[in-house]
This record gives structure tokens, C-alpha cells and sequence, in this order.
């Protein structure tokens, strides 16, 4: 069995090298290659992901022209993932918050339930009051539109039976700001079988744990970067109304 690993990434240039390189060694046995969409980085992420792929890791990283956003960047690297014909797309953040034992436990639980669908469900979150809050509210968005409670809404990280992700990513405007969220409530709304598997939740790599991305002054507050996203995102939801996935069953041996 094979996999493809893939991930959004903007200005992960400390903590990437590191992170792709402990999901070699703990995917090994599913043959991994790697897949990075890199966000028109400021930094030299794209450039660590070079050097890897010269130093033999099977990694690869494609440069969006312009700085689309994280879930663009997510979709885009979903697509590229069913490209390479893999038996299984699995998808995370390169911000590297989880640990390698745990998403080939994610791995391995799709091909041995032959589930269309595992998430990693984040334990040991240190996220301060509002971003709890957040979350909070995503799992009731799912539950809005599916009757069903998700443990963790917008995890990043999942494993895909391809024909089933290609049915999700055809009712996802390519222009979704929370794709993740869409496709956990497109999930639940359907008859697609999903299993929550606990995965631990690590501080981003890096000298930096707290990231560039949302400019906030204090860990406790939301940036305003953050609340105009967040405005954004509640929008879209309401929105955009994906129809329900039916896959198709798997074809008879």
C-alpha cells in the first residue's frame, strides 16, 4: 500500500525539515512521498523541501503564484495528492503539530477498516480561551447541518480513500477558506464512514511556536487578522451549501 502525504505550508522554513523527516521514518512501511503546497512563502520554506528532495527524501513542494490563503492551499494539495495515484491521501498542516507515531496510527486505520474516511482527533490542545471557543462553535456548525457531533471539526489531519476524496472535493468551491470544516459536515451529512482516532496535539516547530500567521501581540487575544478570517469563514458557511457525497462503492475483486 502507498500514500501520499500532503500539506499547505507558509513560512515553515525551521520546523518543516524536521517534521517531513520524522513522517518518513514513521510511514516507511506505506511508502510515503510528500507533497507540499508552500503559500508564497517569505522565507526559505520551499527551498528546505529542495534540499530534502536532493538529499533523497521523496518530497516535493509547488509554489502558488500568489499568497492564496491556507485553505486554497489545502485543496490545491488534496488535488495534487489524487494525482499521484496513491492508495490513500493523508493530509495534515506544515506546521508540524503532530507526531509521527500518531498519523501512521491514522494510516493504519484506514487500510485496516477500510473506512472511507479517519480523522485525528487533537488531544492535549494548549489553545487559549478563544480559540477553544472557536472550535466550540465549529462543532456546532457540523451539527447545524449534519445531527451529528464531530470531536474535532477542522482537524487538519485525514486520511482519504482517493475515490472518496475526489467526491468531497468536487462539491468544494476551490476558494474555501475552511475546507476541512465543509468536509467534516459533507461527512456526516452522507453515507460516507468516518473514524475519530485520538492523536496528540504538539506546539508548533520552530523557535516560534505561536507562527506568523495570524500577527497576534498577545497569546491570549485574537489578532484582528483572525476575527476578519473568522467573519469571513461564518459567511462562507452560510453560504455555501455543498450537495450530499454518495461514493460510489469499490468495484468487486
Amino acid at each position: 500500500m502507498t500514500i501520499a502525504v500532503v500539506m499547505p505550508a507558509w513560512n515553515e522554513e525551521e520546523g518543516i525539515a524536521e517534521f517531513l523527516t520524522e513522517l518518513h521514518d514513521s510511514l516507511a512501511r506505506w511508502e510515503p512521498t510528500f507533497i507540499v503546497i508552500d503559500d508564497k512563502s517569505t522565507d526559505n520554506t520551499a527551498g528546505v523541501i529542495q534540499e530534502l528532495q536532493a538529499s533523497g527524501l521523496p518530497a516535493s513542494a509547488s509554489t502558488n503564484d500568489v499568497n492564496s490563503g491556507h485553505g486554497p492551499s489545502t485543496i490545491r494539495a488534496l488535488r495534487a495528492g489524487l494525482h499521484t495515484q496513491a492508495d490513500a491521501i493523508v493530509a495534515l498542516d506544515g506546521d508540524g503539530q503532530f507526531i509521527g507515531s500518531d498519523v501512521d496510527s491514522v494510516v493504519a486505520t484506514l487500510f485496516a477498516s477500510r473506512a472511507d474516511v479517519v480523522e485525528g482527533v487533537r488531544r492535549s490542545r494548549n489553545d487559549p480561551l478563544y480559540r477553544q471557543a472557536v472550535s466550540a462553535i465549529t462543532r456546532s456548525l457540523v451539527w447545524s447541518r449534519a445531527r451529528s457531533w464531530p470531536a474535532d471539526a477542522n482537524t487538519p489531519l485525514r486520511a482519504y480513500q482517493p475515490a472518496v476524496l475526489e467526491a468531497l472535493l468536487a462539491q468544494i468551491p476551490e476558494s474555501a477558506s475552511t475546507p476541512n470544516l465543509l468536509i467534516s459536515a459533507l461527512c456526516r451529512q452522507t453515507e460516507v464512514t468516518v473514524i475519530e482516532v485520538p492523536v496528540q496535539s504538539i506546539p508548533r516547530r520552530g523557535s516560534n511556536q505561536q507562527g506568523s500567521t495570524w500577527k497576534a501581540r498577545s497569546k491570549s487575544l485574537p489578532s484582528k487578522r483572525f476575527v476578519k478570517f473568522c467573519t469571513q469563514a461564518a459567511k462562507e458557511w452560510w453560504t455555501t451549501k455543498p450537495a450530499p457525497v454518495r461514493p460510489s462503492p469499490p468495484p468487486q475483486p
